[in-house]
């Protein structure tokens, strides 16, 4: 006796198939589904454009930094920045700022302390090629490209020492490029 089938059993089982009009249906309510997105989508882009809520795309406003304009900056010229003197600086009206300049493997300032509880702005720049610039540990995480300053505003809830590395390849130098960012207790 062998395993094969003989030729005289009749043909396998059919399988049971989907029923035209069952997937039918189902399609039409994805295409109802995605119609009623799209909608929504186009209805919010339109309100947002009315209401005036877009980003201004004049060039008006952004950065108010020496040597910056619209966001950007000449990397070659960053001697005539902020940037010419990286690290944390408190402002006449109290306000804080930090100036992080990415270059070749390296983070400036490669040791940055800042006080915890209090609002920072950041403004990062690169000096040659395209970096990442990411605090463990937070939720910072900003790409760093040449000629233009990226800036957020942040505030350190808990004192400690965070490491800020380089997220984006940018060299044979990269695994290499770490920096501190070391957060103390508010000075009364």
């Amino acid at each position: 006796m062998t395993d094969r089938p003989s030729s005289t059993q009749g043909p396998p089982p059919s399988v049971p198939r989907l029923e035209h009009h069952t997937l039918e249906r189902i399609e039409t309510v994805w295409l109802g589904l995605a119609t009623v997105i799209a909608l929504l989508l186009f209805t919010s882009v339109l309100a947002s454009f009315l209401s005036g809520t877009i980003p201004s795309l004049s060039g008006e406003g952004g950065h108010q930094l020496t040597g910056v304009a619209k966001g950007r900056l000449d990397p070659k010229d960053i001697a005539s920045t902020p940037f010419a003197t990286p690290g944390l600086r408190e402002n006449p009206d109290g306000t804080l700022e930090a100036f992080v300049v990415a270059k070749a493997f390296a983070f400036d300032p490669p040791v940055l302390r800042v006080p915890a509880g209090r609002p920072i702005t950041f403004h990062i720049t690169s000096a040659d090629v395209m970096h990442g610039y990411q605090v463990e540990g937070t939720n910072i995480n900003v790409n760093v490209i040449p000629g233009q300053v990226a800036s957020f505003t942040t505030t350190f809830r808990y004192t400690g020492t965070r490491s800020a590395v380089c997220n984006e390849y940018c060299g044979t130098g990269h695994h290499n490029m770490i920096g501190r960012v070391i957060i103390e207790a508010p000075k009364p």
